[in-house]
């Protein structure tokens, strides 16, 4: 190992500080500081070298210079085992820094303290701090870098020992390239995706940059992953969230799992875009009920009669409060987590009798901010899309006499209702999806299938045998009917009003079909396929 003769320290986060720089004085180490770090070091009564005090020029612009200069850049950089780079360092009397020692404003921190005062936000961008580390990290071979507190400990030892291995120091360096690349994503945040910069007029289209930063922070480690064999974490991307997360809001219960954030994702997606009361129940991230009610607990009584096996062990969401009333009802039934905008103190109380049910309380996802992007893995490739979002979109969002049919039998003003409803949750079905929808619950989905015949199938059979009439039910398909047979299956089970994307080549015949059939038919326009 080479010698560390001079460490350079320069640092917004003084934890361990202290100790750190007298375990270095005690090995005979040189510490070069600036300003804030001298400071504090001198008070302590540890000998410092001001940077100044190596290139012979004062700090400037209210400090934004102080460390960008060829003396200390250039003894960080040069290469130990280069003739030339060492001689031209003898040449021009510049000390090697064989230590950097670096952590960085904290950006986010200074946004968020800034209130949006643009000039408090810029001078939180950190330029000398993050050029040290990028040069030290650089020359990694010759030079250690350092940007945690953590790490201090086992630096000294090291030195100690005189065993900094090449392979330590590599570590150190990636750690350092991760550290200014996440510090560079919180800047690039700040400049395309905070939701101030962007005008009324033009939001901000991530799709339409030829390179996309994904800015994610670890927050929690799971459980374990969609299998219990497979490891996960959860990040949370900053560009998209500047409000809680849902993991920040469980009241209670078992550690959170993988699974358990996908399906929760759904069900309050799913209800946070209805301004009723209303429950989503989802099992295997698909709705295998949903209701509008009076109340929540009158929500979830009906939401569940849609498929009163599917619902044990599911994740049920309220965009409402819940009460002791509902607590009572829902602990009496196995579920995996609850979740609504609201827990009463009496029934957190009684949640607390099933210790492991998850229960968590948080605000309707339309407060936060929706996703910009969907973006998935795919082996080596990554599938970017516009997100399909959560709210209300103009798809189901038309003024009553937008949603018209397009056969001549006229859906009644209680059928565009429990159209709207169930349109919404096929949303969240997986393809092919039908739901059919009958006083603003539903009473049969069929998800998943191959073919849309069979999902079709399935949503009336589930109705049927929970007992439901269906007669003037509703049918939402989220995509079109590519045979007029579905026509016919709805038909002949008593429903009588279909709501639809439209689009098959074979339109002119669904459309005919549903007419011989008295069947009204709205036509959305605007697919959502969920795959």
């Amino acid at each position: 190992m080479k010698n560390v003769n001079n460490a350079l320290l320069s640092v917004y986060d003084k934890r361990g500080l202290e100790a750190f720089a007298k375990g270095l004085v005690e090995q005979n180490i040189n510490i070069i500081s600036t300003g804030g770090t001298a400071n504090i070091l001198e008070q302590k009564g540890i000998k410092t070298t001001k940077v100044e005090e190596i290139t012979n020029f004062p700090e400037i612009l209210d400090g934004r210079v102080k460390t960008l200069n060829h003396k200390i850049h250039g003894g960080i950089l040069a290469k130990r085992d280069n003739k030339e780079h060492l001689k031209v360092l003898t040449n021009l009397e510049i000390p090697m820094i064989d230590l950097v020692v670096v952590n960085l404003y904290p950006f986010e921190d200074i946004r968020k303290q800034s209130v949006g005062d643009e000039n408090k936000i810029i001078e939180g961008i950190d330029i000398g701090g993050s050029t040290l580390i990028r040069a030290a990290a650089k020359n990694f071979r010759d030079v250690i870098v350092v940007v945690d507190p953590e790490d201090y400990a086992s630096i000294l030892d090291q030195i100690r020992q005189k065993n900094s291995l090449l392979s330590f120091r590599k570590e150190l360096a990636k750690k350092a390239f991760q550290h200014t690349c996440y510090y560079d994503a919180a800047i690039s945040d700040y400049f395309f995706c905070d939701e101030e910069k962007v005008s009324n007029t033009q939001s901000h289209d991530g799709l339409e940059s030829e390179s996309i930063l994904i800015h994610l922070r670890k927050v929690q480690r799971l459980k374990y992953g969609e299998n219990p064999h497979q490891r996960a974490n959860v990040y949370v991307n900053l560009c998209e969230n500047k409000n809680s997360t849902i993991l920040e809001s469980q009241v209670q219960g078992n550690e959170i799992s993988f699974n358990n954030l996908l399906d929760i994702e759904t069900a309050f997606q799913c209800v946070s875009a209805v301004k009723e009361k209303c429950c989503t129940i989802v099992k295997h991230n698909n709705p295998c009920g949903a209701a509008i009610g009076n109340n929540s607990l009158d929500a979830f009584q009906k939401a569940k009669e849609c498929d009163q096996i599917s619902f044990f062990g599911g994740v049920v969401a309220f965009n409402h409060e819940i009460d002791e009333e509902l607590a009572k009802l829902l602990t009496s039934f196995f579920l995996e987590v609850v979740i609504a905008t609201n827990i009463t103190a009496g029934a957190k109380t009684l949640f607390r009798k099933k210790k492991n049910l998850k229960v968590f309380s948080h605000p309707v996802l339309s407060q936060n901010k929706p996703a910009l992007l969907d973006i998935r893995k795919l082996n080596e490739l990554y599938l970017v899309q516009e997100s399909d979002g959560f709210g209300l979109e103009k798809s189901i969002d038309l003024c009553d006499n937008e949603l018209t049919s397009v056969t001549s039998k006229v859906p009644s003003a209680k059928q565009i209702r429990d159209a709207r409803f169930a349109w919404h949750i096929a949303k969240f079905v997986k393809s092919n999806a039908i739901v059919l929808c009958k006083d603003l619950k539903t009473i049969g989905i069929g998800a998943g299938q191959t073919s849309r015949i069979d999902a079709t199938r399935i949503a009336i059979k589930k109705a049927l045998d929970n007992g439901f009439d269906l007669k003037d039910a509703v049918v939402a398909s989220d995509a079109f009917f590519p045979f007029k047979d579905n026509i016919e299956e709805i038909a002949t089970s008593g429903a009588s009003c279909i709501i639809q994307p439209g689009g098959s080549i074979k339109d002119e015949e669904v459309v005919a079909t549903a007419q011989k059939l008295g069947v009204s038919m709205i036509m959305t326009k605007m697919r959502h396929f969920r795959h």
